[in-house]
């Protein structure tokens, strides 16, 4: 994917991951739609994105809602007239024991996560389908996705319905022949943002928010399907994922888990 002249949405994009990338691709002369939550947190990346040279329109509401990620898409293509990339990172992961949490609070998770995403995909998918050039709906995901983790039960769980369901849209889209839309799915390590921060897992290779949005990009622009990273995160992942027994895997992650419940 090119990342210059383009009408990019980012949801999630009032701080952290985020942010960062959409400060990123400000810098590449592109048209940007933010989504979030917090207005005034918005309205300053807004002006920093102006200030880099690209366009920059925003919204402020809450993802859970299919009306608002409806009009969302809708207004950016009114102002734009296309979306050839939507990077969707909406997306919490409290500390959850789940021998202890209840329904609400599991739901709330897979709500933030999950249900976020789908909100969007569907106008965005939709709108995608009618444009003929390159394309590409992205998901802000984790290398935490392929595992159980103890404390983050109801968090890995919705990460891994998000990969999952970005699978199986990638082998029906290669079924019906649908070309132009590329889905990637995007697996951070450890990133330094405020939300990540006593979420109850070791942040081992910790990387800042730029260094994040910087692999991003180069994800972009290699059209990575699955683009994981930092090496020294994404590798252990990976053998973890393939190769290593999950009882060995299991006892390393519990070595890090709280005694009492």
């Amino acid at each position: 994917m090119n990342i210059s002249n383009q009408v990019i949405l980012i949801t999630g994009a009032s701080s952290g991951i985020g942010r960062a990338t959409a400060l990123a691709l400000s810098k590449h002369r592109n048209k940007l739609a933010l989504a979030a939550r917090r207005e005034h947190l918005l309205a300053q990346a807004a002006e920093e994105i102006r200030g880099n040279g690209s366009e920059c329109i925003f919204f402020a509401g809450d993802a859970r809602d299919a009306l608002f990620a409806e009009r969302v898409v809708a207004e950016a293509v009114k102002a734009y007239g296309k979306i050839d990339i939507a990077q969707l990172g909406v997306g919490i992961g409290p500390p959850s024991n789940t021998l202890t949490a209840d329904v609400d609070k599991i739901m709330a998770c897979m709500d933030a996560n999950y249900r976020t995403f789908i909100n969007f995909w569907a106008p965005l998918i939709r709108q995608m389908k009618t444009q003929s050039g390159e394309c590409m709906i992205s998901n802000v995901n984790s290398l935490a996705s392929f595992f159980g983790i103890p404390m983050q039960g109801d968090y890995v769980a919705a990460k891994g319905a998000v990969r999952l369901f970005m699978e199986t849209a990638r082998m029906e889209m290669r079924h019906f022949g649908i070309k132009h839309i590329r889905l990637q799915t995007i697996h951070p390590g450890f990133v330094d943002t405020l939300a990540c921060k006593d979420d109850g897992i070791p942040e081992n290779n910790l990387i800042s928010e730029e260094q994040c949005a910087e692999y991003i990009l180069k994800g972009y622009l290699r059209n990575k399907k699955e683009n994981m990273f930092p090496a020294a995160t994404a590798l252990p992942a990976r053998l973890a994922r393939r190769v290593l027994p999950m009882g060995l895997v299991a006892k390393v992650q519990l070595g890090e888990c709280p005694k009492e419940w």
